[in-house]
Parts: structure tokens; sequence; C-alpha cells
């Protein structure tokens, strides 16, 4: 529902393409429909050493 649909002309008012999108071209958001199909399209576009993990400075002030 966040998303919309891939056609922004589809997508319903208050969603990220219903809102700022205009064409199919030109798609300022992507959505993958399987866990699996995003690691496949991840690996298209960054290498494993361009991923980083950090730990925000205000962590240890965070209880859950």
């Amino acid at each position: 529902m966040m998303l919309g649909e891939t056609n922004p002309a589809d997508s319903k008012p208050g969603s990220i393409r219903g809102d700022l999108c205009i064409d199919i071209g030109r798609n300022i958001i992507h959505g993958s429909d399987t866990v699996e199909n995003a690691k496949t399209e991840v690996d298209l576009w960054f290498k494993a050493e361009e991923f980083v993990s950090y730990t925000p400075c205000a962590q240890p002030f965070l209880y859950e």
C-alpha cells in the first residue's frame, strides 16, 4: 500500500508512487516481489564490500 502500483497512474493518493511519480520509466522507487528476487536485484547493483554495519550512537539508551 505504501509503495503503490508499478504504474503511477494506477496508484492511490497517499502512496509514494501515487504522490511522487508521473511515469513508469521514471520511477523514483523500486520494490521487489519476493525476498529471493530482492537479493538477486541487490547483487546486480552492489558489491558485498559496499555494505556497512553500524551501531547508532543512541543504541545504549534504547530499551526494547
